[in-house]
């Protein structure tokens, strides 16, 4: 995988990285800091940053992350460290597993939740 980072060698936690509309991406996805993705992901993505689904966003992936931020659509189980939150324009098709979860009016969200710590930790270890 190729990454810019000039003359520093450590990932920058503060950057963001955006995977526009009319990109299309297929495979395993992990990244520092935040992810936007206002384009169409096919795969697994995994990081202990944010990630953010924009609008036009489609996802079709198991996604373990720190903090999910939706409001396009998720296909597939969706495991967050902190908090997932579903902005009034999210589909999620798929299963959560946070500590926090934030629904506005509007979500569409066909799935189970649960809420435990012990559930998270135990998931973020086996991968």
């Amino acid at each position: 995988m190729w990454r810019w980072r000039g003359n520093n060698s450590t990932p920058d936690h503060a950057s963001t990285s955006v995977i526009d509309q009319g990109c299309e991406l297929e495979g395993r996805l992990t990244f520092a800091g935040t992810l936007v993705l206002n384009g169409k992901f096919r795969g697994e993505i995994f990081s202990s940053d944010t990630l953010l689904v924009g609008e036009t966003g489609q996802a079709e992936a198991e996604v373990q992350v720190g903090v999910a931020i939706v409001s396009g659509q998720v296909t597939g189980n969706i495991s967050a460290r902190e908090r997932v939150e579903l902005r009034g324009s999210a589909r999620i098709f798929g299963d959560i597993v946070t500590p926090v979860l934030v629904l506005e009016e509007g979500v569409v969200f066909d799935g189970r939740c649960k809420m435990k710590n012990d559930e998270i930790r135990a998931m973020q270890k086996s991968s």
